[in-house]
């Protein structure tokens, strides 16, 4: 079996079965969505409070760096759909771009975590088998392009 991720001088090669790039393909557009019903959990999970006991802190800081984390998440979320449309064939990625589609693999793991309400291991051990199945091929994901990139 072809490796998912390979580093290679002048980045990482990207080479994902099909089915697997089939379920990627809907990663960008589920996070481009998070947010849009009140009270999403993923929403306040992507979106941490960085200054919690100061609130207004915490509003100036997303004031003034609010935009420049959603472009980078749309640059990341851009580069993910891209390689996954070309990726059962292969496709060599530069290491920022990979370390974009990492960053995306964290995100979606994050939003679906905080949707079916895991907070912690007690919580992930009472998921539906196919919820928990989702999770783990993501982190496995997370964790094969981490070793690429570290290597």
């Amino acid at each position: 079996m072809t490796e998912l991720f390979v580093a290679e001088a002048d980045g990482i090669r990207i080479t994902l079965p099909s089915g697997l790039a089939e379920f990627l393909a809907d990663v960008p557009a589920a996070l481009d969505h998070v947010g849009s019903v009140d009270g999403d959990p993923a929403r306040d999970r992507l979106n941490v409070s960085v200054y919690p006991d100061d609130s207004e802190a915490d509003d100036e800081y997303w004031r003034w760096m609010g935009d420049e984390l959603d472009q980078s998440r749309a640059a990341d979320r851009s580069a993910f759909a891209t390689i996954v449309e070309v990726a059962e064939e292969g496709v060599l990625a530069s290491v920022a771009e990979a370390n974009g589609f990492l960053r995306v693999l964290v995100e979606i793991r994050l939003a679906l975590a905080a949707r079916l309400g895991v907070e912690t291991e007690e919580d992930y051990r009472r998921l539906e088998e196919t919820d928990a199945v989702v999770l783990d091929t993501l982190g496995e994901l997370q964790v094969l392009l981490l070793r690429a990139l570290t290597r």
